[in-house]
């Protein structure tokens, strides 16, 4: 049986010189309908599909890193509730996508009836917002500030 202290305690491990994680070359997003959310996610913000059959899709970001939608046999989200973000029970976003023109995103999705909040300028840390897709996946959306 394992107690409280014991989930607690932190193994010791031997420390290394440079990461060995790399980079996240892809990410996995459920959707209830693939099809639709192929369409949606390739028509609204220019994705390229590299794949799409019964097995899910791979959609291909602007620097290279694929997006995979799977269909969900539970109807869940890539979203989770901490107390440790903005507030207490926040429903935290699993991704953060770096924009070019996030003004121009941001009119996009609001008119296409997406669920998008407020465009947020953080000052030196850029200009933010969030939204959620047709299957209710929460996502941040970031453009860094000009430098001058």
């Amino acid at each position: 049986m394992t107690t409280d202290n014991q989930l607690n305690e932190v193994p010791k491990l031997h420390s290394v010189n440079k990461p060995l994680l790399k980079k996240v070359h892809c990410n996995y997003l459920p959707v209830r309908n693939l099809p639709l959310a192929v369409k949606w996610y390739s028509e609204l913000f220019g994705l390229t599909v590299r794949k799409c059959d019964d097995t899910g899709a791979i959609l291909i970001l602007g620097d290279g890193q694929w997006l995979f939608l799977l269909e969900t046999l539970d109807n869940r989200t890539a979203n989770f509730v901490t107390n440790q973000w903005d507030g207490e029970n926040y429903e935290m976003f699993s991704l953060t996508f770096e924009v070019e023109n996030i003004t121009e995103l941001h009119k996009r999705l609001r008119e296409n009836g997406a669920e998008v909040e407020p465009l947020v300028d953080h000052g030196s840390c850029g200009l933010q917002f969030k939204f959620k897709d047709m299957d209710g996946n929460k996502f941040n959306v970031w453009q860094d500030a000009p430098t001058s």
